[in-house]
This record gives C-alpha cells, structure tokens and sequence, in this order.
C-alpha cells in the first residue's frame, strides 16, 4: 500500500508540476504515426482487462507535424486510458488521425456512460474529477488542455452517437 501511494503521489506531484508552469517544449517535425501507434500499443494490456478493441486509423501513412512528440504522447495516453476507464467491458475505442490541408485532427471515441451536460464546463478543470476517490486526481484533462493550447491546438468533446464520448483535437501546421 505505501509503495502504490508513493507512486500515486508521484504521479500527481509530476501533473501539478507540469500544470503549475509553462515546461519547455522540444518542437520539432516529427513523424506522428509511430509516436501514436507506440503510445496505443503500451497501453494494450489495459484493452485486453475489459475485452476492449481500439480501432487505430490514420488518413496517410506517413503524417509529419511539428509537436513535442513526449507531451503528444502524453495526450493520447490520458485521453485514451479516459477512454478505457469509462468504456463498457467488451466495448471499442476508435482513435482517428485525420492529416487536413491546414491542420491535424485528432479523435478519440468511447463507447462509455458519456459527459452529462451539467459537469461538461468543469471537465478541464484542475483537480476537478468523477472517478472515485484514488483513482483519479483530476488533473489529466488539465494537463491535456493545457498541452493542447501551448501547441496553439483546440480540444472539445462531443456525445459519440449512439452512446459514449468523442474529444476532438486540432493541431495547426506551422
């Protein structure tokens, strides 16, 4: 129990850390596909707890874009272990990679209870969570928003029809 906590803690003083200031970015023209393949990879074992499938989909096979491929990675991660957590057992994920003219898009859908319209303001707040006590701290969304606008990108979520959650993510070419 004191090492799970002691991990637990640093994960949240890492998060508060990186919330708390402006971190250095490492921009650069990186390949994405295997940034994101390699991100949905580690985290397959967690599918395989819920039976879950992830549909990964990219609309090219070679996708640049100049990002901080660690803080691009850490946004898939928590928008995708979000994903897994409030997914039904057996459900699917679809993570879809859209290379445009002017920008990158990026959705992330699950198949779980959705955002109630009453909590849908908060959701990027700090500290601000629904999972139980232990289980979350509030501060994944945060840093995902807060990564999202350092790289002048917007993020929004939506009800993904018939039940679920999409967050939809832009990342301007520069």
């Amino acid at each position: 129990k004191i090492m799970n906590s002691a991990i637990f803690s640093r994960e949240v003083v890492k998060k508060l850390m990186f919330f708390s200031c402006e971190m250095p970015h490492q921009m650069e023209l990186v390949h994405i596909n295997p940034i994101i393949t390699d991100a949905i990879t580690l985290l397959k074992p967690s599918f395989g707890k819920k039976g879950l499938q992830c549909h990964l989909k990219f609309s090219e096979d070679d996708i640049s874009l100049r990002v901080d491929a660690i803080q691009l990675t850490q946004v898939v991660f928590n928008l995708v272990i979000n994903a897994i957590y409030f997914s039904p057992q057996n459900g699917q994920i679809t993570v879809d990679i859209s290379n445009q003219q002017k920008e990158l898009v990026l959705r992330i859908s699950d198949e779980g209870i959705g955002i109630p319209k009453e909590i849908s303001e908060f959701i990027f707040h700090p500290f601000y969570t629904t999972k139980p006590v232990g289980e979350g701290s509030g501060l994944g969304l945060s840093v995902v928003h807060g990564i999202v606008k350092s790289h002048r990108g917007t993020i929004k979520h939506t009800t993904n029809k018939p039940k679920g959650t999409t967050f939809t993510l832009t990342f301007p070419k520069i």
